[in-house]
């Protein structure tokens, strides 16, 4: 109840002479009296519907409507000369305060604050009506959109190239073999039993190439070497690409690379007779230079063999071609590429993670070109839900920040952090709001704006002490006591977040996590009555059996309500609310009732609260 004492409260009610109510514009900066402009009070009629903590997690927000009087169509958007002509438009701030004269003197509450819908004007009656909303409709009216949708973290990286290169050309002798400096030499190149010189020779995509000659018929296979091609990392791999041709015979050479005595790889049976391009891997094992040599398994005269476009480059081979993702990491959500989206799991094109060690890779298949800062990686961190409802209320345009909403939001934390949080693209923040409050608490959160728009999120109201007590029958008109039988669940379902990531794009209906609890006897009493609730937010099996077991209790018997009617009486109760009041069975005999308020209807004649009996 805002701002009075029960005790005041009950004063008012029995002092009220008439009651008064007072509409308000948002107009250039300043509110604007509709009550008393220019003297003069416009407003006819008002009916006022108020937000607050319902049975449900659902966000129950306030409505309002009011009929103004039009006379010589002042208001109206095409008069000619009138000041307040255009006061009447889609989306302005309103506000309606309610109460009654004491004494002669006017009492006012605000009850509530919002945006006009569509005003509609009756020419032929000069009439203007005029209905909205609270602050809940921004939230109605907004919809998530990527990236908002997602809350979390992002890291870049440098693309690592599919082929597994990476780092500068490592070999860069300048000769007719290096695939970047081309000369007529052979420099640091040397033949055993065979000559090795430079020649001319565009076949193979160079100017040069390196031509091994057999001028005699060998004693022992010949071969061509360099002892000190360059000095690598110990534990790094390497790629050593190259182009060879046979000229004449039909003998195959081999590569050999080693490190001193130590043979790190060779590649055997190169055969080809036009020039084909090759690769040799290897690990070095310590810091030794790399040395290489080419062995031609020939003694026959004349024989030739031709070799050219020499590369090594540092090799990343496939199982460490991953990107490292941080410790607080909860799995990744959209990856971009050299500025395009990437689909998880998607055959050949896609990216996969691997949970026990943080990492993401593309998929074997994939054709991925090294790159700078050109990979973006999205993950998911473990997010407070208040937190979470801060930013959505900032989505909706009514905060700058998440700082500026938690300072101003009335809210219990729920002590609930939830490691991946999302809602799908086009999703309302209202509904986004709703899965919140469906996640919290044993039985689920409430979220509402108060009279003044602060925002509010606790627990669903319970009953306890009272908060206030009609202290006089006189003050209430009357009391209608009764059942819903339509709000009776007996079997609760909840289905949470997929248990499994899907495996491409076209995977729709992966397992989710399942929770159902349910009572016979109210089954038996009253039929089967089944509450499902999808909801991903809830990720792990405990909240989920928890969440069934609370909801059942709490929904599989009918409960009794009161609806309490008072005439010209607009106490400020709102929502929520705990008050004591009686019910009259006899001119002898009245009964105590403690009620929790679920509901408010306020109009000009009379005032509503539908209360849950407690």
């Amino acid at each position: 109840m805002q701002s009075i004492s029960p005790v005041t409260a009950n004063q008012l009610l029995s002092a009220i002479q008439e009651p008064i109510a007072k509409f308000e514009i948002y107009v250039s900066a300043a509110w604007v009296n509709l009550c008393a402009l220019g003297g003069r009070n416009y407003l006819e009629d008002w009916n006022i519907s108020l937000g607050g903590a319902g049975m449900t997690p659902n966000p129950i927000g306030g409505t309002w409507s009011v009929t103004l009087t039009n006379e010589n169509g002042i208001f109206h958007p095409s008069h000619p000369t009138s000041a307040y002509k255009d006061y009447f438009v889609t989306g302005r701030k309103a506000r309606l305060s309610i109460g009654g004269k004491y004494g002669g003197s006017p009492y006012y509450w605000q009850r509530i604050i919002g945006y006009m819908d569509e005003p509609k004007f009756d020419v032929t009656g000069a009439k203007v009506t005029i209905s909205g909303s609270d602050y809940m409709k921004m939230l109605e009216d907004v919809e998530l959109r990527t990236p908002n949708n997602y809350w979390g973290s992002s890291q870049i990286f440098s693309s690592i190239s599919s082929e597994g290169i990476t780092g500068a050309e490592l070999y860069n002798e300048v000769d007719a073999m290096d695939i970047n400096n081309e000369a007529n030499n052979v420099t640091n190149w040397s033949g055993t039993y065979c000559q090795f010189t430079s020649v001319a020779d565009g076949g193979g995509g160079s100017t040069y190439v390196g031509k091994c000659y057999l001028d005699e018929t060998a004693p022992t296979y010949p071969e061509v070497k360099n002892l000190n091609i360059f000095t690598p990392t110990a534990g790094k791999q390497y790629k050593f690409t190259f182009k060879y041709k046979i000229v004449t015979g039909v003998n195959p050479l081999s590569v050999i690379i080693k490190q001193g005595s130590l043979i790190l790889a060779e590649k055997t049976d190169l055969r080809q007779h036009s020039y084909t391009e090759d690769a040799v891997y290897f690990e070095a094992v310590n810091t030794d230079v790399i040395q290489i040599c080419f062995k031609f398994y020939t003694l026959t005269q004349y024989d030739e063999f031709r070799i050219d476009q020499f590369s090594i480059k540092e090799f990343v081979p496939y199982y460490e071609r991953y990107y490292q993702l941080p410790s607080e990491c909860k799995g990744p959500y959209r990856v971009i590429l050299d500025s395009e989206d990437i689909w998880q799991g998607e055959i050949d094109e896609g990216w996969y993670y691997e949970e026990s060690t943080k990492r993401l890779f593309f998929d074997i298949n994939k054709t991925v070109s090294a790159g700078t800062n050109n990979l973006t990686i999205y993950y998911f961190t473990t997010q407070a839900m208040e937190d979470v409802l801060a930013d959505l209320l900032v989505i909706a345009g009514l905060y700058v920040n998440r700082a500026a909403a938690l300072a101003d939001m009335d809210y219990t934390d729920p002590a609930v952090d939830i490691d991946q949080v999302w809602f799908d693209a086009g999703t309302p923040v209202l509904n986004a709001v709703k899965k919140i409050c469906e996640r919290c608490g044993t039985s689920g959160y409430r979220f509402w704006f108060k009279w003044d728009g602060k925002p509010v999120f606790k627990p669903k109201p319970s009953p306890g002490s009272t908060a206030f007590t009609f202290s006089s029958q006189k003050n209430i008109q009357s009391v209608d006591r009764k059942q819903d039988r339509g709000e009776i669940r007996n079997h609760i379902v909840i289905e949470g977040k997929e248990q499994a990531e899907p495996v491409n794009r076209d995977e729709t209906i992966p397992p989710k996590l399942r929770g159902e609890d349910s009572d016979a006897t109210s089954i038996s009493t009253y039929g089967e009555r089944t509450l499902t609730i999808n909801n991903h937010l809830f990720q792990d099996q405990t909240s989920i059996d928890n969440m069934c077991s609370s909801l059942l209790a709490e929904f599989k018997d009918p409960k009794w309500y009161c609806d309490v009617m008072i005439t010209y009486r607009p106490v400020p109760l709102e929502m929520g609310d705990r008050i004591s009041f009686k019910e009259r069975l006899s001119p002898s005999l009245e009964v105590a009732t403690l009620g929790v308020i679920r509901d408010v209807k306020l109009s000009k004649w009379s005032v509503a609260y539908p209360c849950e009996c407690v």
